[in-house]
């Protein structure tokens, strides 16, 4: 529960800021930061166990697309006035807010995708280190003289 209320109320906030910055700086570093958010949040969620996660990442999701367009109500009229009072204020077409917008949710999406990578990562290692004692404990046995008959 915990996860999920710091990673929805910071994709709240991070998603119109990110929205911000994709308009009026860098697409890339935008898209950077949406994916740092994505990986953290699939990482954190993948140390719970499967429901939980599984709850957790869907609850994070979908509520973070619901308030970060929110947050973009409330932070783009305020952040579009510091820009003009500051420099120049670059408007997107209604396209390019809607790419932006698809592209961030679609990423929030990818928090499942990094659980899962996890978890086969995870897996490989614990049959790794079965298989690599399973041949030690073999080895080990093969060389013991005192099971053999003289």
């Amino acid at each position: 529960m915990k996860y999920f209320m710091i990673f929805t109320l910071g994709a709240a906030l991070l998603l119109p800021f990110c929205g911000e910055i994709y308009a009026n700086l860098s697409r890339g570093f935008a898209y950077a930061v949406v994916i740092g958010w994505t990986l953290a949040a699939g990482v954190k969620f993948s140390a719970l166990p499967f429901k939980s996660a599984m709850l957790g990442i869907t609850s994070y999701v979908f509520s973070s697309v619901v308030l970060s367009l929110v947050g973009y109500v409330i932070i783009h009229p305020a952040v579009r006035g510091w820009i003009e009072r500051h420099s120049d204020y670059f408007d997107l077409a209604i396209l390019d807010w809607v790419k932006y917008w698809a592209a961030a949710f679609c990423l929030l999406f990818a928090a499942y995708v990094v659980y899962f990578a996890r978890l086969g990562i995870n897996k490989a290692l614990g049959k790794m280190k079965q298989n690599g004692e399973q041949a030690a404990s073999a080895i080990d046995s093969a060389f013991d003289d005192a099971d053999k008959p003289l």
